[in-house]
């Protein structure tokens, strides 16, 4: 999870653009998905989401040019779809900010300019975009209901055709998600859970809010999922703090969860677990080690005859060698210091 995650960070801030526009623009396409959501809710039509590169050219260029700025695109798929792109061609989106001589109106456009590549990067981490071009169907409130592999176009022809491969999981999703938006009391409850299943792993963040629906209909837990979703939550929270640059608080998000009610003993072994492994993507150091010792004996202690458990045991064994030698290490540094 977190190798992706920063490839994805990675590839935002090196493709930084500056061209970025609030509205529609000549071609019917926003450049800010917020606003395509919202145009999308109105409308009732699907958002269909590209990630370019433009400087890059190739299939990047191809796709804008030939396809989403083709004369027709609109009357083939304007009826279905709000379109939004997302380009990032790497610009020095700073010169005019930091410039000795910007006036005030340049570091106001800078500013501005800024703001928007923060958002756009905080969008190509959570749909989890590696390369561009990347092409996704979402729906009116922003759920990927397909993400498209894009092969060359030459015209929106070619590309509609590419569209119609996804055809069936598309209506199927569309489905699934008309359910959840009718339904109501437990019935929503188990059109949500449906929907999460059928969602990919990398796409459940979008569901956040759907995820804290279920814990809030279902305070009893009668349909015995509100484990599973208070863990879903400390997966988003987690998400959350590596968005918002505060990646040693994303241990908590799951800790913080082990003394509810509604989880199960080995949803609670789940969430030392991951607090572990999180933890274990800090800088190596004595409290590190520690930390993640205490996280995999907790779980260890919940049941120790669990998969998760027997796990557990291996890699505390490990753990303990590398918290000896971190101390000797340590204390050979203290040593030296000293004299």
């Amino acid at each position: 999870m977190k190798k992706k995650f920063l490839s994805a960070i990675s590839l935002a801030i090196i493709l930084a653009s500056c061209s970025r526009n609030s509205t529609k623009d000549e071609f019917g396409i926003f450049h800010d998905l917020d606003e395509a959501i919202s145009a999308a809710e109105k409308s009732d039509k699907k958002i269909l989401l590209v990630f370019t590169k433009l400087d890059s050219g190739g299939f990047n260029e191809t796709l804008v040019n030939q396809v989403l700025h083709a004369q027709d695109y609109q009357e083939k798929l304007g009826a279905e779809f709000e379109t939004c792109q997302i380009d990032f061609s790497k610009e020095d989106f700073s010169s005019e900010e930091n410039s000795g001589d910007a006036n005030s109106s340049q570091k106001k456009s800078a500013k501005k300019t800024k703001t928007q590549i923060e958002r756009d990067m905080r969008t190509t981490v959570i749909y989890g975009v590696e390369t561009p071009p990347t092409v996704m169907i979402l729906s009116p409130q922003g759920y990927v209901i397909s993400s498209i592999t894009y092969l060359s176009c030459i015209n929106a022809t070619e590309f509609c055709n590419i569209i119609e491969v996804e055809r069936e999981k598309i209506n199927a999703m569309e489905k699934l998600v008309s359910t959840v938006e009718s339904a109501s009391g437990l019935e929503k409850i188990s059109a949500i859970d449906m929907l999460y299943e059928n969602t990919h792993t990398n796409y459940r963040y979008q569901l956040r809010e759907l995820c804290d629906e279920v814990i809030r209909l279902d305070k009893k837990n009668e349909s015995g999922l509100v484990g599973k979703y208070l863990l879903a939550r400390a997966a988003t929270e987690a998400m959350d703090c590596y968005l918002e640059r505060k990646p040693e608080k994303a241990a908590e998000c799951y800790t913080k969860y082990v003394s509810s009610q509604f989880l199960s003993v080995e949803q609670k072994q789940q969430c030392y677990y991951a607090a572990a492994y999180i933890t274990g993507n800090e800088r190596p150091s004595v409290e590190v080690s520690e930390r993640i010792l205490s996280y995999l004996n907790s779980l260890v202690e919940l049941d120790s005859q669990t998969p998760f458990a027997k796990q557990a045991q291996i890699l505390a064994e490990r753990q303990r060698e590398i918290l000896k030698r971190q101390k000797t290490v340590e204390a050979q540094k203290n040593e030296e210091a000293q004299q």
